[in-house]
């Protein structure tokens, strides 16, 4: 007989969630007025046919495209949705941060949606007492802790939610997407958090885009597709497969090989496909950057991507990892001489953590030929601790600072485009002897001498 902590924790069998979807609403009555003998409605399939298990403890990763379903598996985890078909077994508590808001009543206030969320966990009246401080002291929401939650921006919300779902002591916890509309600041907190319960023997169910986040933070995972497990394994399997699938698709919905670019190794050939653009991937960086766009416009960017170790284009970095930002940008127009094509790096809020300018290597976007693709490629190790940042492109003329020695000031804006690009700094893999608080990380030795 199977003893108590040899059986799965979560068990899915043949799991299915139909929707039927009607084109008029009068549709639904003609097919009632049949007797169910004729059907109008259109089937859509969010879940198809998936089955897994999870033992306790477990680290269980999903990514897919949207629409592939993920959503819809937490919420049946959650007991959110009842399945339409198949079995599920859940032991134990659930505590889910699946969207924004989800749970919350709007017009009470966070201190009261609190009690209201510890209650609906099953928590007693003395345990409620003992966790709201710490709730609220997590969430970090000061007096606004008071006010309706109807007044909260996203970040606040994200807040309460994460505080509220790890603080009433979970068997399993289940993560969305949600904590990507953090700051960089609470979502390092949260990770550490989180990781701190993953020590303690928690159940996490975590639900990314990114690959490498279900890497750094899973030790299985699946791959979802159309409602179906594409594959189901290792984190660093699925991740690594699903990360090559969606380069692929990249390649063929917008990039074109450079016949005229020798490469460096194997490993750069295939990160050569992006030096190239077509038209549906110049459109959708200029629609991403179109709100906050500024500049005379003779010379403009057209796109940013990040290329990481292996060569392949990426949108998450490990540390010390040495990245590359490529810039693609033309020339529109006859430009000012000596413009010059600067990259920044912030943080969620702005702040200007790294900054690269060609001026000094003698390279200017301004000696570019008319309405000929440029790709200018900046390379180094990545000094930047665990978190979430923007990469900012502008093109301007510039002049030296008579003060500050080793800055410039900006003569003529030509293009600007903040926040053209986010990525994340992922978690090492495995524990490693290093201090990732802060923003950037560098080596340091530490010595004592007694003062006696």
């Amino acid at each position: 007989m199977m003893d108590k902590e040899s059986q799965p924790i979560i068990e899915l069998l043949n799991v299915s969630k139909i929707y039927h979807t009607y084109t008029a609403p009068h549709h639904r009555m003609f097919e009632i007025m049949t007797g169910g003998r004729k059907s109008y409605a259109r089937e859509t399939r969010a879940l198809d046919n998936v089955s897994f298990s999870l033992q306790k403890g477990c680290r269980f990763g999903v990514v897919g495209e949207n629409g592939s379903g993920k959503s819809t598996l937490l919420k049946i985890l959650a007991g959110v949705l009842t399945p339409t078909q198949g079995t599920v077994k859940v032991t134990g508590r659930v505590s889910a941060l699946l969207e924004l808001g989800a749970g919350f009543n709007m017009e009470l206030s966070g201190y009261e949606n609190i009690s209201q969320f510890c209650m609906l966990h099953g928590l007693h009246r003395d345990e409620i007492e003992a966790a709201l401080p710490e709730i609220i002291k997590f969430s970090e929401l000061g007096d606004a802790i008071t006010h309706p939650v109807k007044t909260y921006s996203s970040g606040m919300g994200v807040r309460l939610g994460f505080a509220c779902a790890v603080y009433v002591q979970p068997d399993i916890l289940i993560v969305d997407e949600a904590l990507s509309v953090g700051d960089a600041y609470f979502q390092n907190k949260c990770l550490h958090k989180i990781r701190s319960m993953l020590d303690q023997g928690i159940t996490f169910i975590y639900v990314t885009h990114a690959a490498d986040a279900i890497r750094s933070l899973c030790n299985e995972g699946i791959w979802l597709e159309k409602g179906k497990i594409r594959l189901a394994g290792t984190s660093a399997a699925v991740g690594g497969a699903y990360q090559s699938e969606v380069f692929s698709r990249m390649i063929g919905a917008g990039f074109t090989q450079e016949t005229d670019l020798i490469p460096e190794s194997p490993a750069e050939q295939s990160a050569l496909v992006i030096s190239k653009l077509d038209s549906s991937r110049l459109k959708a960086f200029t629609e991403k950057v179109s709100q906050l766009r500024t500049g005379s416009g003779e010379i403009l960017i057209d796109d940013i991507a990040i290329i990481d170790e292996s060569g392949s284009d990426t949108d998450s970095v490990g540390i010390d990892e040495e990245i590359r930002i490529r810039v693609f940008y033309h020339v529109e127009s006859l430009p000012p001489q000596k413009a010059v094509l600067n990259v920044g790096i912030t943080d969620s809020s702005g702040r200007q953590l790294l900054h690269f300018n060609p001026m000094f290597s003698g390279i200017f976007a301004s000696d570019a030929p008319l309405h000929i693709l440029q790709m200018m490629e900046i390379r180094f190790k990545n000094p930047l601790c665990p978190g979430e940042f923007y990469i900012n492109a502008g093109v301007a003329t510039l002049i030296n600072n008579p003060k500050n020695h080793g800055q410039t000031l900006i003569d003529q804006v030509i293009d600007y485009c903040p926040s053209g690009t986010l990525f994340t700094v992922r978690f090492p893999d495995s524990s490693v002897q290093l201090d990732l608080w802060g923003f950037v990380h560098v080596d340091y030795k530490v010595t004592l001498q007694s003062m006696d």
